[in-house]
């Protein structure tokens, strides 16, 4: 998704009753691709194309309509071992990105993990290898 210009956009959510800021990139006049995660929701996950009303809530933000099309990317939330530190799990970050994927650290301990549908890769285990490796070289 990086070729595309991302921009901000302001949204209100309905369902939610709240109103967020989203990254996206504009696909049509009221699709929006987003480019990331919204904590709060198990539906606004990085790639879902969304659509919004051609009314706004007011002047700078938008109303979701609902879902367009649903992202291309699984969703996983894990909470991240505070036996690694950052440079540490950000091995298993490339590992993400070498499969398509994404990833964001949320709160400071929730990682956010997107990847393709067709991807193998075991987040959690990859993390569990890394913990074991370290705690190896403390022997």
């Amino acid at each position: 998704m990086n070729e595309e210009k991302i921009i901000d956009i302001k949204m209100y959510v309905p369902e939610e009753a709240s109103t967020g800021t989203y990254e996206v990139i504009k696909v049509s006049e009221y699709t929006y691709k987003l480019t990331n995660n919204d904590p709060f929701s198990e539906v606004l996950t990085y790639g879902t194309i969304i659509e919004v009303l051609p009314e706004k809530k007011d002047e700078d933000t938008y109303v979701f309509k609902g879902v367009h099309t649903e992202s291309d990317y699984t969703h996983e939330v894990i909470g991240l071992p505070s036996a690694l530190n950052e440079t540490e799990m950000r091995i298993v970050g490339q590992m993400i990105i070498d499969e398509g994927g994404y990833w964001e650290v949320i709160f400071g301990g929730m990682g956010y993990v997107n990847l393709p549908k067709h991807s193998k890769l075991n987040v959690i285990e990859e993390l569990n290898k890394l913990i074991t490796a370290k705690q190896a070289l403390k022997k």
